[in-house]
Order: C-alpha cells, then structure tokens, then sequence
C-alpha cells in the first residue's frame, strides 16, 4: 500500500489486526494497532480493540489484553460487547475463572439475555471443578427465563437456502422426511 500510495483507512487495520490473530502474529498486531495510532493518526474503534484483545487472549495473555481495555477506556471508548466476549472465549480456553467471570459480568450487563454467556461461564467453572459455582449460574439463567437459542444448520437445495432449527418438526419438509423415512427401508430390500 505504501508503494501504490494508498492510505490504509479504519478498515483496513481491522482486516491487519484480524489476519494478525488468526496467523498467531501478536507482536505484528501490538505494532500495527499501535502505527494505527501513531503513524496513520487514526483513532481505534471497538472493533479495532475486539481484534487486538481477540490477538492476545488466543495466546493467553489475558492481563495484556485487560490492559488494552483499561487503555479503551483511558481513551474514552465504551467496552463493546464483542470485547468482552473475546475475552470470556479466552479465558474459556486457558481456564482464567477470575477474569472470565468479570467478562461474562460485563457481557451480561450489556446483553442480559444472552444465554450462551451464561452456558460458557457455566462451562469454564466446570472446566475447574467448581461445581457449586456452575450450578449457580445455570439456576440464574434459568431464573432470570433467559433459553438456549437451538442451533441452526442450512442447506441449499434446487439453488435456494433452507435453514432448519435443531429439534424442530414444524417446518415443510419433515412430513416429506418422515414418509421417506418409512420408504426407504423398502428400496433397499428390494
């Protein structure tokens, strides 16, 4: 880009920054967040902060990445969401109880019905044995009438998209479903 004399635009960093997380590139992130900043003179936004603490929780480095949001907010952002969650996955895969229950605090006093926060902080204390704690937080869940949504799958079929719901029997094709179902058993014997 530098070459073409293209600016590199907020956008352009977000893609950088998510490349960076996914290659395993943390010191690459850290200092194109930071020429972002200083070199191009452009201010992060949430979903700059979402993929740089995305880049250092995959890599265990949950106290880095709280500092970036204590940063986010030095810099008079609020905390998104999506930061939040990026942390509670993190602390999820390297077993930080303590900071993922703060996550998952911070996630639920934005989206209080999200219920697959309460399903992974439920999982990340069972992940420890702390089994008092995961019951506690599927009964508040449950209390609080917050569901599990069920899973979604798609297929395409005759260039066109149909999504099923797991468990779900309303929809057109399980009546076609159950008779094939019944059929079958027929052209296979015969």
């Amino acid at each position: 880009m530098r070459l073409s004399n293209v600016k590199p635009n907020e956008l352009t960093f977000i893609a950088v920054l998510s490349a960076c997380s996914h290659a395993g590139l943390v010191e690459k992130g850290k200092h194109y967040f930071n020429y972002m900043k200083d070199e191009c003179f452009l201010q992060p936004t949430g979903g700059h902060y979402t993929c740089i603490v995305d880049l250092l929780g995959r890599f265990g480095l949950i106290d880095e990445a709280m500092s970036f949001i204590d940063r986010m907010r030095a810099d008079g952002l609020e905390v998104p969401v999506s930061v939040w969650g990026a942390i509670l996955g993190a602390c999820r895969v390297h077993r930080n109880v303590e900071v993922g229950a703060v996550a998952a605090e911070n996630v639920l006093a934005i989206e209080p019905n999200r219920s697959g926060t309460y399903l992974i902080l439920a999982e990340l204390y069972a992940s420890v044995e702390r089994l008092n704690e995961a019951e506690r937080v599927l009964t508040r869940m449950k209390n609080s009438g917050v569901k599990k949504q069920p899973g979604c799958s798609w297929i395409e079929m005759n260039n066109g998209g149909c999504a099923f719901l797991s468990g779900d029997k309303s929809h057109l094709e399980f009546d076609v479903e159950a008779r094939v179902e019944i059929v079958q058993p027929c052209w296979h014997s015969g």
